[in-house]
């Protein structure tokens, strides 16, 4: 089989394709190179989400490892939530704060129902958890003031959230999260702020211009 490029060849004669004819056997040249075009217009390390923060915003190398290890955060993830915090209106810090907070495997683990923001995402993973009655099974999915997250009734029982939700503390709640441990429900009920979250209350979030 051989490959030709469906443009003229600049050939004419002696059975040379020419624009608009190919023989049977040839195979147009574009779908053969469409990946390879594809790859040249998103780059290896471009594709699947930015890598870097905005300009004009960073975080110091001591605040983004403690985010990272308290929220169990791949570099990409905690980038992700910068730049949606620095297209917000108002205080970069405290925008990035609710990206954060807001996020369903960390309500997860502060209402309660996870023992850690791991075992939570992995919760959520298996379809453990309702938002409004429905079934998310996305980690990152950002929670809205007003939304409950409920465990799947037919996963009340489960070894690892009954475990989880043995250990309920009401002192340990946040402000803006109405826990039910009875009826294995958490409303957020407003959002976030940045002093009211355990794992931020003693980072600076110093977002600085860079």
């Amino acid at each position: 089989m051989r490959v030709v490029n469906q443009q003229r060849t600049g050939r004419q004669g002696h059975g040379a394709p020419v624009e608009g004819q190919s023989r049977a056997d040839d195979v147009p040249l574009k779908p053969a190179y469409g990946y390879r075009l594809r790859r040249q217009q998103h780059p290896v390390g471009v594709r699947g989400g930015p890598r870097r923060a905005p300009r004009g915003y960073r975080l110091p190398d001591a605040e983004r490892h403690q985010i990272r290890a308290r929220y169990d955060l791949r570099e990409r993830q905690l980038v992700r939530a910068l730049v949606a915090a620095a297209g917000q209106p108002g205080d970069a810090a405290e925008n990035l704060a609710g990206q954060l907070e807001q996020r369903l495997d960390a309500l997860v683990h502060r209402a309660g129902f996870a023992r850690t923001v791991h075992e939570a995402r992995h919760l959520v993973a298996h379809n453990t958890f309702t938002v409004d009655g429905g079934k998310i099974n996305q980690p990152s999915y950002l929670i809205r003031p007003g939304q409950v997250i409920q465990v799947r009734p037919e996963r009340q029982c489960r070894p690892q959230t009954v475990v989880a939700a043995s250990g309920y503390a009401e002192a340990d709640v946040p402000p803006y999260l109405e826990v039910r441990p009875d009826e294995f429900t958490a409303t957020l009920t407003r959002e976030p702020r940045r002093q009211e979250v355990p794992d931020l209350r003693e980072v600076a979030l110093t977002v600085a211009p860079g």
